[in-house]
């Protein structure tokens, strides 16, 4: 019986060579059965990869949650802390950010560029719709009228 999963995908060096890899998914069962078994998968394909030669392993990003040592949050970053705070039950990307502490990881900053503030409407609409697939946009305008 499956008890988990984790998906990589590799990470290229100049040349087309694979020198790493970055977690895609990871999921394990609804019932608990193997509590740790994500935990389990992410060690051992760690060390594979180390043993084939990789020189790196990321765990990926965790959108709207932050590391907070110390940060002073300007206006934007208050704006983006609410709306994880209120997509959390959806997504859960603050839960997400401590499951990956577990692995005492390096944090390295991840940035969105765009060319104009008028795309933002469209990025936000094109993130949603990839973090929260089957999310009805009543859904979501309750869940921003709930706070």
């Amino acid at each position: 019986m499956i008890q988990g999963v984790t998906s990589w995908l590799p990470v290229h060096a100049p040349g087309g060579a694979v020198r790493g890899w970055t977690l895609d998914v990871m999921r394990r069962r609804d019932d608990g059965a193997f509590r740790p078994v994500v935990e389990f998968l992410i060690a051992s394909s760690c060390l594979a990869f180390k043993d084939d030669g990789a020189t790196g392993v990321s765990l990926s990003g965790a959108p709207l949650a932050r590391t907070g040592k110390g940060e002073v949050a300007a206006a934007l970053d208050r704006l983006l802390d609410t709306l994880g705070a209120r997509l959390e039950p959806l997504y859960g990307f603050c839960s997400l950010h401590s499951f990956k502490a577990k692995f005492q990881p390096r944090y390295e900053p991840m940035h969105l560029l765009y060319r104009d503030e008028a795309d933002l409407p469209r990025i936000g609409l094109a993130l949603t719709k990839a973090y929260l697939p089957d999310t009805s946009v009543r859904e979501l305008l309750q869940l921003v009228r709930s706070g």
